[in-house]
C-alpha cells in the first residue's frame, strides 16, 4: 500500500492551490517565529488579520458590528470543526494514504 508523507501530501496540495491561482507564503515569514507573524500558534487556522481585511473588503456596506459577528462564527465554526476527524490539519500530520488523500481532495472539489 502506497503513503504519502507530509511533505509529498503538502506539495500535491500547494501544486493544485498554485493552479487555481492561490499564493503561497512560508511559515518563515507569518508563522509563529516569522518575520511578520500573523499567528501566535499553529492551531489558529484563521489568519485572522487578513480575513477581517477580506471580510471588510467585500462587505463595506454591512455594519462593523455585523461583520466581527460573522468573523466569531467563523472562527469559532473552524475551531470546533478542527476536534472532528475530518480536519484538514488532522488528515495531513503524519502519513496517510493515497486514496485517503484522493477521497479528501474530492470531497472538497479539488
Amino acid at each position: 500500500m502506497a503513503f504519502l508523507s507530509e511533505a509529498q501530501l503538502e506539495t500535491a496540495l500547494l501544486e493544485q492551490l498554485a493552479g487555481l491561482r492561490y499564493g503561497y507564503v512560508s511559515d518563515d515569514v507569518f508563522g509563529t517565529n516569522g518575520h511578520r507573524p500573523e499567528r501566535e500558534s499553529h492551531d489558529e487556522v484563521v489568519l485572522r488579520g487578513r480575513f477581517e481585511h477580506a471580510v471588510e473588503r467585500l462587505n463595506p456596506a454591512v455594519p462593523p458590528e455585523a461583520r466581527q459577528d460573522a468573523i466569531c462564527r467563523v472562527v469559532q465554526a473552524v475551531r470546533a470543526s478542527r476536534l472532528d476527524a475530518h480536519d484538514p490539519h488532522g488528515l495531513i500530520s503524519g502519513t496517510l494514504r493515497i486514496s485517503d488523500a484522493q477521497a479528501f481532495l474530492k470531497e472538497r472539489d479539488l
